[in-house]
């Protein structure tokens, strides 16, 4: 069932040759994550395509000047993962992954990763398209930082993720959304009925 799901995910991305799913279908793994599980992108390779297929996590970078964590992104079953293995080195801070909730990655082995771009071209056009849509994802998230008032990034992040406070912290999700956990309490409090 999660293998029809992971291929459909991609197949939303770009057609699939039969080949070439099939060639996924053999090669995909299962990766699982338990509760909380930190890991840092530059010392791991997850795989490539990752699929959340159960479970839910956060992306943040650990600003060392500051001693904090920046919530870059939440992100939920049937998400894809951002591959940031490749600009990590770019980063001023380490970029990590937590699981927030036992979770489970779908994804195929770094070790057929060259084989499916020598095997089937149509590999480059799928990870553009899912890179596309993550980039699209965070502008958005940018954007939102520049033109929406807390109350109304905190109700988008609701409307997408209703479950969000039961799973991480305040502090994580006041990072995410650049404000001060008290604030983010203050604004809980006032709208009691209206916020889990």
């Amino acid at each position: 069932m999660e293998k029809e799901q992971y291929l459909s995910k991609l197949s939303s991305y770009h057609k699939l040759s039969i080949g070439f799913r099939a060639y996924l279908s053999y090669s995909m793994c299962q990766t699982d994550f338990r509760k909380m599980e930190k890991i840092a992108f530059n010392n791991i390779v997850i795989g490539h395509f990752c699929y959340l297929a159960k479970g839910s996590g956060r992306i943040y970078i650990y600003d060392i000047e500051n001693e904090q964590e920046i919530t870059v992104m939440f992100f939920q079953s049937q998400d894809m993962l951002p591959d940031f293995k490749s600009i990590s080195k770019y980063m001023q801070g380490q970029l990590f992954i937590q699981f927030l909730e036992d979770s489970a990655v779908l994804s195929i082995p770094t070790k057929h990763r060259d084989n499916i771009h020598k095997l089937f071209r149509e590999s480059a056009n799928l990870n553009d398209e899912i890179n596309a849509k993550i980039l699209a994802k965070l502008i958005m998230i940018m954007i939102g930082l520049k033109t929406q008032n807390a109350n109304q990034r905190l109700s988008q992040l609701l409307e997408s993720f209703p479950t969000i406070f039961s799973q991480t912290a305040v502090k994580d999700v006041a990072s995410y959304l650049g404000i001060h956990s008290s604030t983010l309490s203050a604004m809980r409090n006032t709208n009691k009925k209206h916020i889990p």
